[in-house]
């Protein structure tokens, strides 16, 4: 039996399975945020609310099928892959990704406040990305209700 550093009574560990269903609770609230904003600019658009939504959409199909699909595959695939059978909780994410979520945040709202994008392409951007957030994590919810733990996987 291995014995634990005394320092990982301090890790906050949780199955794998946990990590999925983590990873789509920050993506559902990543996506609720956004969508606000899509909302508070939407009506701001000189097109039709509908035109708006439809360009949202198609953002959204280009959007979620170039990058989040991919990106999400690649999570999923980060955690089922984890040696560890209770990995961290915060471990859904590598620290290159958290780095990077924390400039796109940071440039969201930079972008925002100096409309470095026309107000009335913000909401079609909004839907976009909202959407993608969105689906992303379904995709993690979906990876989490069908994880199965393999045998003989890597025990701490």
């Amino acid at each position: 039996m291995k014995s634990r550093p005394k320092s990982a009574v301090f890790k906050p560990a949780v199955p794998k399975r946990w990590l999925f269903f983590l990873a789509a609770a920050v993506w559902v609230y990543a996506a609720f945020r956004v969508f606000k904003l899509a909302v508070l600019y939407v009506p701001e658009g000189p097109f039709p609310l509908w035109i708006e939504i439809v360009l949202g959409l198609i953002g959204f199909a280009v959007f979620f099928n170039f990058v989040f699909l991919k990106v999400s595959r690649k999570y999923i695939q980060r955690i089922a892959d984890m040696e560890q059978k209770n990995p961290c909780l915060f471990a859904f994410f590598g620290w290159k990704s958290y780095l990077l979520i924390a400039v796109m945040a940071s440039a969201g709202i930079l972008f925002a406040r100096y409309e470095v994008i026309p107000v009335f392409m913000q909401g079609i951007f909004y839907i976009a990305l909202s959407g993608s957030l969105f689906m992303s994590a379904m995709m993690f919810v979906n990876a989490g209700i069908l994880y199965h733990e393999a045998k003989g996987n890597g025990e701490d």
